[in-house]
């Protein structure tokens, strides 16, 4: 029997945000009381919930999500354990340099911070956060799509956004508010996992979309 963890948030009405997109609303359309069927409407931006974000949601002149083949999405990866980093502070160099051969390896890499735990709370903006160098690494190995248990790649205290472009910019896609990485790690493990089964971070096919909610999830 195949070994499946889900690695998304759920989506609800009035669920956590970054600060000033759109809020979420889901609300009976159509209801069976006096419908022949139920069918919600919802009210949500490109970037709610676990997401992954296309290179023109910061390039002008970047790809948009439908640019990309399903099969962009669907890969091997790397989870790296980051838990022991401080609120706000920056993921570095030195945190992955020690990973590079699992890295070059991989099509992913799954950024551990275990801040999903705040989600919900006002800590969850206070996240690590990628390092401008780390996130040259990142591209230097190869690496497809960089995922984060946190809110963003960048910091969301400073507002300085210097690693989406880089990443972005060499076409690594970035995922956020993954959750549940913790449920792939293997605690006999040190510093950073090469998981022997596949992750699916697929988006909606949204026509020309700067990034998408997503069904994250890993199976073997």
């Amino acid at each position: 029997m195949r070994r499946i963890i889900d690695l998304t948030h759920d989506i609800v009405t009035g669920m956590p945000v970054y600060p000033g997109d759109p809020e979420v609303e889901i609300s009976p359309f159509m209801i069976h009381e006096k419908d022949y069927c139920h069918v919600d409407s919802m009210h949500i931006g490109s970037h709610t919930g676990t997401h992954i974000d296309a290179p023109f949601h910061f390039l002008d002149a970047g790809k948009r999500i439908t640019d990309f083949p399903v099969s962009y999405f669907i890969g091997s990866g790397v989870i790296i354990d980051l838990r022991t980093k401080e609120e706000n502070t920056p993921i570095t160099i030195s945190d992955l340099s020690a990973y590079t051969d699992l890295m070059n390896k991989a099509d992913f890499c799954i950024l551990m911070t275990g801040w999903d735990r705040c989600w919900g709370s006002a800590a969850y903006e206070r996240h690590p956060y990628l390092d401008p160098q780390a996130a040259r690494l990142l591209v230097d190995c190869g690496i497809r799509i960089v995922a984060t248990d946190g809110l963003n790649i960048d910091s969301t205290v400073t507002e300085e956004f210097d690693s989406h472009p880089i990443l972005l910019g060499a076409e690594t896609l970035i995922v956020e508010n993954l959750t549940n990485a913790e449920a792939l790690w293997d605690e006999n493990a040190s510093g950073a996992m090469l998981m022997p089964g596949t992750f699916s971070f697929v988006p909606l096919k949204l026509d020309s979309s700067d990034g998408s909610p997503i069904r994250a999830y890993y199976y073997e």
